[in-house]
């Protein structure tokens, strides 16, 4: 704060000596400090200079009216009106707006009606009209008075709760209404139905049930919204509500028919052959429900507690039939990784090439812009024709294929080469070469189907997914150990034998062909290194940033307990 004084030169000055400097000082933070450049305004006009203006209001003086017209020149009008607002200082901002270009049929009426309001009422407005709702909400709150009729407290919450809700405050609206416990509860309530709105069930559920009284209605449908059977099951206990036989049916057909990977539907198929076994008696449904789930030893106690046999051949049958299907894809998965790993190693090739004549060029290497057929975007029309016999040509017959220097021409579209002029139109047309005729129809055609290249960053894409997925994940591993543990136990043992011969093939396959291609690309990476150091070249090794997991792809090897119970009969 300024204070009368004298200089370090020995200068007397007095009070705002100083103050546009100080007024440019807080105009140029970042962001602008125009509040404290206001109430150093304000404060100022109580100066020696400001009270010249004897029986007028200080902040229509000429130096407060001077001091605002600098800060404006410095900031902006409207910043500087909506500053004195937040202010709540009714007569600063209309100080400020006397000298902006503000509309006086506009700013008086509203500073006219906002002076006439109670004061918390008027915060409330102000905060609102400058999106300041958490501040509007306190105001709100604090326009409450203690000798309104219960009429008239009643709409004062409900504009409270209205509010609420529009702006997302119930963390604050829960913090300035812990004493009034109904209010609270509602708030609460409130506040769970936005979460369940939001699709965050889960911690709607939680939400509910932590209202005093509990929400049950809320609570059960949060948990059926999540999937917690549990919770809406308790929550209908508590709320006195018997389920028929029949929605407790329908409940664990719809959790049962949710869509997942395999851990999470068996997981779903437990929940539900639990709610057929505990709230519907229906212990067949239930046994379906476990096989449906590869959950086998599940389905086989279960049979077993309601002493029938039946259902536990049944368990029996299913997995042997569940052993022959996973044999049956044990077998696809070994042939599709053989062939697609054989095709991967020729684009991961090509890929490399294309990384290695982009960097060369200077360039980047988008999609499929260089595809088995990739040149560099900047090569000249000279240098064009040397690389179609020479560099191009030979990558094109890595592949076992003949192209000519046209073909390389028309496939590197993103090149600079280009013709110039019309050709086609100096040819004769007729009803034989078509010229014109079809031109709308190629044009639609080639718009309407997008051909994958060959060699390009999409099949690229694809083979890595295809490998990536080929070799179990680490839940199918489990099912299949289960599975063999099962058939073991239950007499099955060659079923089990086959169904163990099958994952060990396509562990070995996988791994065999894994070795042989990395040994193979790693003595042909030696040959280039050697090659080029004796033409006094550098060599540098080019990598795709997919090959790291690519190259460690293996098989999940199977549990311990269960190849140990295998020795010792094999």
């Amino acid at each position: 704060v300024e204070k009368d004084g004298i200089t370090s030169s020995g200068k007397a000055v007095e009070k705002g000596h100083f103050l546009l400097p100080i007024l440019s000082t807080f105009a140029k933070e970042n962001p602008p400090k125009v509040e404290e450049a206001l109430s150093l305004i304000k404060d100022s006009a109580s100066s020696a200079q400001a009270k010249q203006s004897k029986g007028k209001s200080v902040l229509i003086s000429e130096y407060v009216q001077s001091s605002i017209q600098y800060l404006a020149f410095l900031s902006d009008y409207e910043l500087i009106f909506n500053t004195a607002l937040g202010m709540y200082d009714f007569d600063l901002a209309k100080a400020v707006a006397r000298h902006s270009q503000m509309d006086p049929k506009v700013y008086l009426p509203m500073l006219k009606r906002l002076r006439e309001l109670p004061i918390s009422l008027a915060c409330f407005d102000v905060d609102v009209k400058l999106k300041r709702f958490e501040s509007a909400l306190r105001h709100l709150v604090a326009s409450s008075s203690y000798n309104e009729t219960d009429e008239e407290m009643a709409n004062h919450k409900n504009k409270c709760m209205s509010f609420i809700e529009e702006h997302s405050l119930h963390k604050l609206g829960l913090e300035l209404f812990q004493e009034d416990a109904d209010f609270y509860r509602s708030i609460v309530v409130s506040l769970g139905e936005r979460l369940l709105k939001e699709r965050k069930s889960e911690e709607a559920l939680t939400i509910f049930l932590l209202a005093d009284p509990k929400c049950l209605d809320g609570g059960k449908r949060a948990a059926r919204d999540c999937g917690d059977w549990k919770a809406y099951f308790a929550c209908c206990a508590e709320d006195n509500e018997t389920l028929s036989t029949d929605q407790g049916t329908n409940l664990a057909e719809t959790i049962s028919s949710k869509f997942g990977n395999m851990k999470d539907k068996s997981d779903d198929f437990a929940s539900a052959a639990r709610i057929l076994q505990d709230y519907c008696q229906d212990v067949g449904y239930a046994v379906d429900m476990l096989i449906s789930g590869h959950l086998w030893s599940e389905g086989r106690r279960v049979a077993h507690l309601h002493n029938r046999p039946d259902l536990v051949k049944k368990c029996v049958d299913a997995s042997v039939t569940y052993a022959q299907t996973c044999i049956d894809d044990l077998v696809d998965r070994a042939l599709t990784f053989e062939t697609t790993i054989a095709r991967y190693a020729e684009v991961i090739e090509l890929r490399r090439n294309a990384i290695k004549e982009a960097e060369e060029a200077g360039a980047e290497i988008h999609d499929d812009s260089a595809s088995m057929f990739s040149m560099a975007s900047t090569i000249s029309n000279t240098s064009l024709s040397s690389s179609a016999s020479g560099r191009s040509m030979g990558s094109v017959g890595s592949v076992g294929t003949v192209a000519s220097v046209s073909t390389v021409i028309s496939v590197g579209a993103t090149s600079t080469f280009s013709f110039t002029g019309d050709v086609d139109n100096m040819k004769h047309k007729s009803k034989f070469n078509k010229i014109g005729r079809d031109k709308k129809k190629k044009q639609k055609k080639s718009r309407n189907s997008r051909r994958r290249k060959p060699g390009g960053e999409e099949e690229l894409t694809e083979l890595v997914a295809t490998l990536t997925h080929g070799c179990p994940d680490e839940y199918y591993v489990a099912v299949i150990s289960s599975t063999l543990i099962f058939l073991m136990q239950s007499g099955k043992r060659s079923m089990a034998e086959q169904l163990l011969d099958s994952y060990t093939s396509i562990e070995t396959v996988v791994l065999k062909l894994q070795t042989e291609r990395l040994d193979k690309d790693r003595k042909k990476q030696e040959e280039i290194e050697r090659s080029t150091r004796m033409e006094g070249g550098i060599y540098q090794l080019v990598q795709h940033p997919c090959e790291k997991d690519i190259d460690a792809i293996r098989c999940k090897p199977l549990p311990e307990t269960v190849t140990k119970v295998f020795s010792f009969l094999l």
